[in-house]
């Protein structure tokens, strides 16, 4: 009898070290390529209207400088570290500073270790701070304290200044994609189609893409679970110019 019982308690805890591993894999290892279609009313940016409305923009500073800096998110929750080195190193630039590793300083650690977003990513607030961590300005706006026209006022006037930064976190189901939370920075705005261009750093599942203003308003004006509060948008800026 106690022999029966040994091999359940082990048979248990082998049951338990098993789905421990199965859940660690998946946080830790790379995000599979699925290329998925995107969602009614996106436009890819790689397309040929696509690049005619990057071309047209009046306010795409932020993508001149956020390009050379972009890389895919190497984990499955790490939108945020993701957006976040791509955000630090253009405007502390020329050199890159960080990468999606070394992003988590000290400081950084002491908001949210590598370990903790690598299972449950960022909220809005904390890659706020995350930013802050490494001398970035930063601005909070959640949905549900503002509106449609004056994020639109702001993504323009942000977008087409030099230095300063447009980050959105909002629901990936807003928008007819697969997911759920999601961050990304914004790389440019479309007047005539009332458009943002979405730099989604989940490269294994969508591509750059167009988005109307309306619809990535509406994506963002929902509630985020971890922090119960409506997702929404980062204005981010250096203290000062840097040449």
């Amino acid at each position: 009898m106690r022999r029966v019982l040994r091999w359940g308690a082990f048979g248990v805890l082998a049951t338990a070290l098993l789905m421990a591993a199965g859940v660690a894999w998946y946080a830790f290892s790379a995000p599979p390529v699925e290329n998925l279609p995107l969602g009614a009313e996106l436009i890819a940016a790689s397309s040929r209207d696509g690049r005619a409305l990057l071309l047209a923009s009046p306010s795409k500073t932020d993508h001149g400088q956020l390009e050379p800096f972009l890389l895919p998110q190497k984990r499955r929750a790490f939108c945020g570290p993701a957006t976040g080195a791509a955000v630090i190193n253009a405007a502390l630039g020329p050199q890159p500073r960080v990468n999606q590793s070394t992003l988590f300083s000290p400081a950084v650690r002491a908001i949210k270790s590598e370990l903790a977003v690598s299972f449950a990513g960022l909220t809005l607030e904390e890659l706020a701070r995350v930013l802050r961590a490494h001398g970035l300005q930063v601005r909070i706006v959640h949905a549900e304290n503002t509106d449609l026209a004056s994020f639109r006022t702001a993504a323009q006037a942000t977008l087409s200044e030099p230095h300063t930064f447009l980050v959105a976190n909002y629901d990936r189901r807003g928008l007819g994609q697969s997911g759920a939370g999601h961050i990304s920075p914004i790389g440019a705005f479309s007047p005539a189609t009332d458009r943002l261009l979405v730099l989604d750093v989940a490269a294994h599942k969508y591509p750059y893409a167009w988005v109307p203003v309306s619809r990535l308003w509406d994506a963002m004006n929902t509630v985020d679970a971890d922090s119960g509060r409506t997702r929404g948008y980062l204005l981010v800026t250096t203290a000062a110019p840097h040449e």
